[in-house]
């Protein structure tokens, strides 16, 4: 039989999270910076209020700063985070963010992870996915459809294409692009995610 009941640890865990959320999170639900889209300075705010209740991307291993929980924890946490409908932010488990530190974990070189995670689990840094195209390229929210090519050339690629709704991209400092990738005679090898500056050349 299966025990379901949480350990003492974690029911005090989500008891704190819990009282943070009502406490400290709720009360800017109605700040005027909450547009379409979360201005970035209620964003770092929500973010401060998350570290100094040592809450902070519960997420992420200890190693780059955060608090390295296990799925059952990450559960209870992020139900808790819920309450409010800015827990997230005040957590940094908004996407894409948690799911970009765990990819990262997976597939990042270590001058990647040790460029990347530490700002992305302190909440310096948000990420952006660019996948979505208009409707007219073909691809809308469909990644089997992707019109933006990432072509092979030399040691690196060239990507080339139009993505369409972006969420979040004001104020992201790396953006995540999936796009089609061809080697260098032209073969179509499948979707790939690349990395790219927001300062990229030819990137607007």
């Amino acid at each position: 039989m299966i025990d379901f009941e949480l350990p003492a640890e974690l029911q005090e865990l989500r008891q704190r999270v819990d009282v943070f959320i009502r406490e400290k999170v709720v009360p800017l639900e109605h700040d005027p910076r909450q547009k379409p889209h979360i201005h970035e300075s209620l964003r770092k705010d929500l973010v401060a209020l998350g570290r100094d209740a040592g809450l902070l991307s519960p997420h992420a291993p200890e190693d780059y700063g955060g608090l390295g929980l296990d799925h059952r924890g990450m559960a209870v946490v992020f139900e808790a985070a819920t309450w409010s409908p800015l827990g997230h932010l005040a957590l940094n488990i908004q996407a894409p963010d948690e799911g970009n530190v765990n990819l990262l974990m997976q597939v990042a070189s270590p001058a990647q992870k040790s460029r990347l995670l530490p700002p992305l689990v302190s909440g310096d840094l948000r990420t952006v996915f660019t996948m979505t195209e208009t409707a007219t390229d073909g691809a809308g929210s469909d990644p089997s459809l992707l019109q933006t090519v990432a072509q092979q050339d030399g040691d690196g690629f060239l990507i080339s294409g139009r993505k369409y709704m972006i969420s979040g991209i004001e104020g992201a400092g790396i953006n995540i692009v999936m796009a089609r990738t061809l080697d260098p005679r032209g073969e179509d090898l499948g979707a790939s995610m690349f990395f790219v500056e927001m300062d990229a050349p030819g990137f607007k």
